[in-house]
């Protein structure tokens, strides 16, 4: 089998950059979308059924200095464990969203051991912290204990 299976060494000329692969992980209604939205300044939100993701989005976006970006949208609802987990196997980071308006939930603890499987670093998003009874500093208490 050595004989047949040679190993071959990229020549480091003929290597080409590819764009970051971006997550965005976390529960359901949460906002992840609506994120992803506004940095792609469209409305992919509005024509989801119930406003909920039912599969993964891929998006590429890029910046005003010319930098391609690549984004995964992944659902939050309780049935999508295996495409959250595919996710962040593809990933180079992990940005997880969490209402500051809800607080820390199973697919949230789901999705920081996701990233922590795939070995891949994470951000978190404390988002809707205008909304009433929003409690960010009980979020952030909340994350500590995954950490």
């Amino acid at each position: 089998v050595e004989d047949v299976i040679k190993e071959i060494v990229d020549d480091e000329s003929d290597l080409q950059g590819r764009p970051p692969v971006i997550t965005i992980m976390g529960h359901v209604d949460h906002g992840k979308t609506s994120l992803l939205d506004a940095i792609r300044d469209a409305k992919v939100v509005a024509g989801e059924a119930g406003g909920i993701t039912q599969h993964i989005g891929a998006y590429q976006v890029t910046t005003d200095g010319g930098t391609k970006l690549s984004f995964l949208d992944t659902p939050g609802h309780a049935a999508f464990t295996s495409m959250r987990s595919r996710g962040a196997q593809v990933t180079d980071i992990v940005v997880l969203v969490v209402a500051a308006d809800d607080a820390v939930m199973p697919q949230t603890v789901e999705a920081i051991n996701h990233a922590k499987a795939a070995e891949v670093p994470m951000i978190v998003a404390i988002n809707k912290i205008d909304k009433p009874g929003a409690t960010p500093d009980k979020v952030r208490t909340d994350l500590l204990q995954h950490e």
